[in-house]
């Protein structure tokens, strides 16, 4: 009984305290009330400068109407003081004053409520604005979503235009007028009869579709695109899809003059885009004919529709097939270039950059053969959308070298042995040829092994012995002693990675009577060599080199196969 008579007296209470909250103003308001559409940003200025004063007008897109009452945040960042920022809202006619007193380098503005300021907008064009007092028309959008709906046909054909599919790409539009999808597009199917309806947030937008006829045995496809739609109230958008365009050709070897198979992606942005086109290799039947026999088509030559692009608008990235370390980037094509006509795609063009990456160990810049390079773009001159077509891999050979065509210029991150090891930041410039050369910090054994009379011994096998940390022994497993490089067993160098941290490495170089060469088949155990060192340890504490120098004598252990 208690227990209720202590609820009734809190539920009491809480309806008193709720009834206050009513009847003073909300937080929302006494904030903006407290507001001036007056700020100054930056510390007093010193000696006769005259302070920035840049008068704002908020505006919404797609109207012009301006925005009263709309609370917004500047930032300004001055040179060597720490950002100064202000919140502030307009008056009744939409305007606020920023007074300056500096010249910032970065001005911006921020939205707070139901509009928001696009990204283009944001930033105040300082450069323009160099007299006392500037004016600056700021465009914001509502926050709000708006019905569009409308219905895809399909030129040349009767056909309903079921399940198209129909895409909003969210654009930015910049004080330029220039664009930039900022965003993933919206899409929704059509219907049975080729509607479709669909909520977005208010803005520009790219717009496309694409429908496929598949009635016959080769689909056929149809394909519309609208650059930019402005898209701020209720709408019907309708389209009227066109058959895409045909693409034929050739894809050619400029050294030779011969079709070399080819992969062929296009791009037009991030989400439009049409990828793993591919020219004939000689091997994969390209078609069949009516009797369901395959049919082969001259190697290099290819023959596809272009549906899944702006065709006036696109990006064309070739590499021959099966590497990753040659491409060729032809930007800023439009299909009607290529109506009608055999296209002619050329690789190995006297004008690809060529860059070759040089990988050798960080002490005694021995070469690395075999490993495999990869090149990730960090922050490369090309357009976002198709950065991560840079990505590149090959393998080093003897020389330490892998060897690449047609890398962009900018900042690459490299890593090795299947892109576990970081070697470093490569900048590739604009010279036509140009090498990098990047240090792999690991440890290992190099030096030489000689046979008694004096002579460097050039064919050695290395039996290798490792105990962990925790004293557990693997081994030994024989390897090449100069790591299948031909450059260092010319040289006689022996070259042995140990990359266990914490482990201690046993090493023992054998050999045949005489140093003379021996194949895979002659060794298996250290006891099929007559030759042998003695064994030397390294316990690896840290990345650095550790020099042998070894001589071959009789091995105590040597059996003779025929015994």
């Amino acid at each position: 009984m208690a227990r209720t008579h202590v609820c009734v007296i809190c539920a009491a209470l809480t309806a008193l305290f709720a009834a206050l909250l009513l009847l003073a103003p909300s937080p929302a308001f006494a904030q903006s009330a407290a507001l001036s559409s007056a700020v100054t940003l930056g510390t007093k200025p010193e000696g006769e400068f005259k302070p920035l004063r840049v008068v704002v007008t908020a505006r919404m897109l797609g109207s012009d109407a301006t925005v009263p009452g709309f609370k917004l945040l500047a930032l300004a960042k001055f040179a060597g003081l720490p950002h100064d920022t202000a919140t502030f809202v307009t008056d009744e006619k939409g305007s606020a004053a920023i007074t300056l007193n500096g010249k910032p380098a970065e001005l911006r503005i921020f939205a707070y409520g139901e509009f928001v300021v696009p990204d283009g907008w944001s930033n105040v064009p300082l450069a323009t604005l160099d007299k006392a007092d500037a004016t600056w028309d700021l465009y914001v959008r509502p926050l709000k979503n708006v019905r569009v709906s409308g219905k895809i046909t399909v030129v040349g054909s009767d056909a309903q235009a079921k399940r198209a599919n129909v895409s909003f790409a969210p654009l930015d539009v910049a004080q330029d007028g220039s664009s930039r999808l900022f965003d993933q597009p919206y899409s929704v199917l059509t219907g049975e009869d080729g509607t479709y309806d669909i909520e977005l947030p208010t803005g520009y937008y790219q717009v496309w579709s694409y429908w496929s006829d598949r009635s016959g045995v080769d689909w056929v496809h149809y394909h519309k695109v609208e650059n930019k739609v402005p898209i701020f109230g209720e709408l019907k958008i309708n389209m009227a899809l066109v058959r895409a365009p045909m693409f034929t050709g050739k894809v050619v070897d400029a050294r030779t003059g011969k079709g070399i198979p080819a992969s062929i992606d296009l791009y037009s942005n991030l989400y439009l885009r049409q990828l793993r086109n591919s020219a004939a290799d000689g091997q994969l039947p390209d078609e069949y004919d009516a009797k369901d026999e395959p049919v082969y088509w001259p190697i290099g030559t290819f023959k596809f529709q272009a549906w899944s692009i702006n065709p006036d608008d696109f990006t064309a990235v070739i590499k021959p097939q099966g590497s990753e370390s040659v491409l060729k980037v032809i930007p800023n094509l439009k299909a009607s270039q290529f109506e009608g006509k055999e296209i002619v795609w050329e690789l190995y063009t006297p004008e690809m950059r060529q860059v070759t990456i040089r990988v050798v160990t960080h002490e005694q810049d021995i070469p690395v053969m075999g490993l495999d390079v990869r090149l990730i773009p960090k922050k490369i001159d090309v357009p976002e959308h198709i950065q991560q077509t840079y990505t590149a891999g090959g393998m080093v050979g003897s020389n330490g070298n892998a060897e690449f065509l047609g890398l962009a210029t900018g900042s690459y991150e490299v890593y090795g042995a299947s892109g576990s090891t970081f070697l470093g930041n490569a900048v590739v410039t604009d010279a036509a040829k140009q090498e990098i050369v990047l240090e792999w910090a690991i440890p290992f054994a190099w030096g030489n092994v000689k046979l008694e009379d004096g002579e460097l011994c050039k064919h050695l096998v290395v039996f290798i012995t490792m105990v962990n940390a925790a004293g557990r022994e693997f081994g030994p497993y024989p390897s090449d002693a100069f790591k299948e490089n031909p450059a260092l067993q010319e040289k006689g160098t022996v070259f042995v990675p140990m990359l266990q941290f914490g482990s201690t490495f046993k090493l023992r170089f054998a050999a045949m009577a005489g140093g003379k060469a021996f194949t895979d088949a002659d060794w298996v155990r250290i006891t099929d060599f007559p030759l042998a060192t003695d064994q030397v340890e390294f316990k690896i504490d840290s990345e650095k080199g550790y020099k042998v120098e070894l001589t071959l004598k009789a091995n105590p252990e040597f059996k003779p196969k025929d015994e």
